[in-house]
């Protein structure tokens, strides 16, 4: 009844501030027209909210909101204040739904900064109206000395053909230019002279509407502004065609009746006119624009008014400089600022050089005396300087807090509003330095984006040739979105429009790109230099890679441990060190991310193509090519093989880094050859060559630490115990595999992998160190998949340190008990995958949970067939954050978790099971951030109950019935009305369902 109450409420509630301020309709209204609907809140939206200022991230919002929502909700508060928690609850609500939309939130913030402005002024009426005065004679009188200044500045009429017919062309335009402003002009003055007549001590809406109407009036004025100077250029254009007997084609594309070579010749004929406004040198700006509104609120906004950092980041190239110029070149940015200054900072500076730099850009002309100030002296200037200005800066290029630190005593926080931007590669900057906003990375560009940044830089018109789309396209897609070699790539372009020099060029572009690799080596050069030793050998080894590959997390940091690149550090394992060491290139912005798993750990990476020829040209430079290629020239000095090229069209596109094909060959064919000239060899995969017998001439590979293989009789050799340093053994059969006892001397495995079969790994047969040469135990293996339950017994005993675990195998005991090995002592297992091979007919019963570790955090199950009561049981895993439920892991059509509490649970993911109905409630997930549901055909619903937990992000339904696709989306629809916007659904591949 509660909740059918608070609903009722809600709706109510709902209703009224609907009617008050319709979110979808404001969307598609201009500012000045949501202002007239928004409300003046009688409450500070973000004191609602418990918020101290107005400068919070949409993050820190959604916390803030949360955190107040669990507090008041009435389902939670005692009967006894559940009225007064409604009605908080309610508040809380509408104060979110304003606040959560930017554009609301934008003009809420304008409204509140423009109540407080006239309730904070204690002086006079006369003085409130001369703020009010003030401000719009200040915007106007900007106005006309900018419109002045640019008119002054530009001659349209240089611009074409000096002739009498197009002066009188040029007048005639003009007057049409000024019938259409005139009356544009002299509304918004009137509307001025209405608001100022107002009485000065008039707070009501008949001002504030009043105050609007200047401001849309004085919005409408710029907007016909633009659009009569766009319609005056290309009215030009087109009588200038017009003499020249040319058509113009629709959508806006010129195309001259002639054809052929004689269109380029023409267009170059054509008074060389730039069709668009692409200056030679000037930079082309394409897909910030989102970008750019975002910054400009952040350094233009007046709710802060104290000094603020902001800065911008991301790879070589990805144009934050553009970016950051644009900014500091823009109009709003030039009226709002006193004094602006950018300097370059690079990685070897000066701190003298910086601090004469940011003076040369205030004041223009440095004299002499101010060159022979001390670097104290010149700080001492600049501080007096700024003192009491409203002051942007720009540090471009920075490459570490410490510049900002050195300086951050000259720059003045006198609660002005001023601003320091910063630009750099380095995505975690603003951590570490005090006062600054979360950093705004930048995205790659989009196809769409690219090609359009390409038509701008070679096409005058700004728009590409019909007939060079498709190639384009082409071209664009192999530039993966980073501006500077969309750039380059235009450059090549520019001077030949034929459609065999694109398509040349779409089929050969990363070779044009390396033989002039000039334009954007050095560029690309300084991230790497400014590299620690540790992360360069790291960051040269993913060159390796072939082009466009998605590299394998896990495989890439076990490459780099069996390198020797990683060392542990303060007790933690190598591999959590090398995870670190990943992290950190890509917050460098020399890899990136290319897929995520369930729990948002990173599955791949990827490199760009033109880091990955940096890569490759600091191998050859710094000789580390030495270390991990085999060339002909040097075959015994490698430590790893390559003896053909990466992109040899021979080798299958799944194949991985190293290929040492010719060693593929000789162990296909079970042909002998020289191995003592490879005995220095660490890395050796030949997992994607089929190879009959496991390769004997492999254990002389005394110095192997990374072995991948494929041995398609699952054979394995009882000798491979000679390869003493091996770290990671991968091996792929089709069949299971016998692993030998002699893997037990091995002691310096970490990860043995087995990709298919019930493997079993023989039992060392041992009571005392004296009946072998084995010791008694593989203390550092930590991964260990997959291998059958009848191995295990002597495994866990042996191998206390295991992390992640995979038994495949017969699970189920004639009684119909899930059997498996006590694994209770393992302390450090993390991950256990139990698949069993042999249905059982009927449901089997998992008696007790003290047979699982107890820091498991992720459990998959697959074929176990329990009996859906008996999920009980695994919520009693207390850490466990991740559960998979794969192929008729519980079987019965009824799910009713009412009895159990999954605590600790995030991502819940229900995969092939025959599961009809699906009954809980929020209680039983309070944890649970992502549901994902694949191939559950016959299940009705999503439970309703699932979109009231209140952490649930995601939904993810795929391959199942219109039904539950449906359910999904209602339940988003519900949590949306409620103001939930977090919870997201992705309804995809769904069947219909059957009648």
């Amino acid at each position: 009844m509660v909740s059918l109450k608070t609903n009722i409420v809600l709706q109510k509630e709902n209703f009224m501030f609907k009617k008050q301020i319709n979110i979808n309709t404001i969307k598609n209204k201009s500012i000045s027209c949501m202002l007239k609907d928004l409300p003046m809140q009688t409450k500070n939206l973000y004191q609602v909210l418990s918020l101290e200022s107005r400068e919070v991230s949409f993050e820190e919002l959604k916390k803030a909101y949360r955190a107040k929502a669990l507090q008041l909700h009435p389902d939670v508060c005692p009967s006894s204040v559940r009225d007064e928690c409604t009605k908080k609850f309610v508040e809380l609500h509408k104060a979110y739904e304003v606040l959560s939309d930017p554009n609301t939130r934008r003009m809420y913030d304008n409204e509140l900064m423009l109540v407080e402005s006239f309730e904070s002024c204690d002086s006079s009426c006369d003085q409130r109206e001369k703020f009010s005065r003030k401000v719009w004679e200040v915007q106007l009188d900007g106005l006309k000395k900018r419109s002045a200044d640019r008119m002054a500045n530009v001659n349209l009429s240089s611009h074409f053909i000096s002739t009498d017919k197009s002066s009188t062309f040029d007048h005639h335009l003009r007057s049409v230019m000024a019938d259409a402003i005139t009356p544009i002009l002299k509304k918004l003055l009137s509307e001025i002279h209405d608001y100022n007549s107002l009485p000065s001590h008039d707070l009501s809406l008949e001002r504030r509407g009043h105050q609007l109407r200047v401001h849309k009036s004085f919005q409408n004025l710029m907007k016909h502004l633009s659009s009569m100077i766009h319609r005056y250029l290309n009215l030009k254009i087109m009588a200038l065609y017009d003499e020249m007997d040319c058509e113009i084609g629709h959508g806006g594309f010129v195309r001259p009746l002639l054809t052929g070579d004689i269109i380029f010749t023409n267009c170059e004929k054509l008074l060389e006119i730039k069709y668009g406004s692409n200056v030679e040198g000037e930079e082309t700006v394409v897909g910030f624009d989102d970008e750019v509104q975002t910054l400009l609120d952040q350094l233009t906004a007046t709710c802060t008014m104290q000094l603020q950092i902001i800065s911008i980041a991301g790879m070589a190239g990805l144009g934050k400089t553009t970016l950051a110029r644009k900014l500091y070149s823009h109009p709003l940015i030039e009226y709002v600022f006193d004094t602006r200054a950018w300097t370059c900072v690079s990685q070897t500076y000066l701190k003298r050089d910086l601090l004469l730099g940011i003076l040369t850009s205030c004041i223009n002309n440095v004299n002499d005396e101010t060159y022979n100030m001390s670097d104290e002296q010149l700080g001492q200037k600049l501080y007096w300087l700024l003192k009491g200005r409203r002051y942007l800066v720009v540090f471009d290029d920075i490459w570490d807090c410490k510049t900002w630190n050195d300086l951050r005593i000259y720059f003045p926080d006198d609660n002005v509003g001023s601003r320091v931007l910063l630009t750099s590669r380095d995505i975690e900057l603003s951590l570490h330095v005090q006062g600054a906003k979360p950093t705004h990375v930048l995205r790659l560009r989009t196809e769409d984006e690219s090609l359009a940044i390409i038509s701008k830089k070679v096409f005058r018109t700004g728009v590409c040739a019909p007939w060079l789309e498709g190639v384009g396209k082409v071209i664009t897609r192999k530039c993966e979105g980073l501006p500077l070699a969309i750039v380059i790539t235009a450059g090549i372009l520019k001077n030949n429009w034929s459609h065999t020099w694109w398509l040349q060029i779409s089929e050969s572009l990363h070779s044009v790109l390396v033989r002039d690799s000039s334009q954007y080596m050095d560029s690309l050069a300084l991230s790497y230099n400014h590299l620690p030793p540790h992360l360069r050998q790291c960051f040269v080894f993913v060159g390796i890679f072939p082009e466009d590959y998605d590299i394998p997390v896990t495989k890439l940091i076990w490459l780099w441990i069996a390198q020797g690149f990683v060392h542990e550090n303060e007790g933690r394992t190598l591999e959590e060190v090398a995870d670190d060491y990943l992290m950190d290139l890509i917050k460098r912005s020399l890899l990136m991310t290319a897929e995520k798993g369930a729990d948002g750990h990173i599955k791949t990476c990827r490199i760009h193509d033109l880091l990955r020829d940096l890569c490759l040209k600091k191998a050859k430079e710094e000789k580390f090519s030495q270390q991990i290629y085999m060339f002909a020239h040097a075959p015994t000095s490698s430590t790893t093989i390559t003896n053909m090229p990466l992109n040899h069209p021979a080798l299958p596109s799944s194949s991985s880094f190293c290929y040492p094909f010719k060693f593929g060959m000789f162990f296909q064919k079970g042909q002998s050859f020289d191995i003592e000239r490879y005995t220095s060899l660490r890395i050796l995969d030949v997992e994607s060559i089929p190879i009959s017998l496991f390769p004997s001439d492999v254990l002389y590979l005394v110095n192997l630490r990374y072995l991948a293989v494929q041995a398609r009789d699952g054979s394995s050799n009882a000798s491979i115990s000679s390869l003493i340093n091996l770290q990671m053994l991968i091996i792929s059969s089709r069949k299971s595999i016998i692993v030998p006892k002699a893997i037990w001397s091995m002691i310096n495995l970490r990860h043995l992998y087995i990709k298919t079969g019930e493997n079993l790994i023989e039992d060392p047969c041992f009571t005392q160190e004296s009946e072998g040469d084995y010791p008694s135990g593989l203390a550092n293996l930590q991964t260990l998949s997959q291998v059958s339950p009848q191995s295990c017994q002597n495994i866990f005993s042996r191998s206390p340190n295991l992390r992640k675990l995979g038994i495949c195998g017969d699970l189920v005991s004639s009684q119909g008990e899930l059997e498996f090995p006590n694994m209770r002592a393992l302390q450090h297992l993390e991950k256990l995958k139990l698949l069993n091979t042999i249905p059982y007919g009927t449901s089997t019963r998992l008696l007790n949970t003290m047979m699982f570790p107890e820091k498991l955090k992720k459990l998959t199950l697959s074929n176990t067939c329990m009996d859906w009561e008996d999920m009980w049981v695994i919520s009693l895993l207390s850490n466990l954050e991740i559960l998979k439920l794969k192929f008729h892991a519980c079987i019965g059509e009824t799910w009713d978790t009412s009895d159990a509490e999954f605590k600790q649970l995030k991502i819940l993911k229900l995969h092939g099971l025959n599961l009809r109905q699906w009954e809980c409630l929020r209680e039983n997930f309070p944890s649970l951030q992502r549901l994902v549901v694949h191939q559950c055909v016959n299940l009705n619903s999503i439970p309703y109950e699932v979109g009231k937990i209140f952490t649930l992000e995601v939904i993810e339904v795929q391959w199942c019935s219109k039904s539950t696709q449906l359910s999904a989306l209602k339940i988003q629809e519900e949590q949306e009305s409620e103001g939930n916007f977090f919870l997201k659904v992705h309804a995809t591949n769904n069947l219909e369902d059957e009648h």
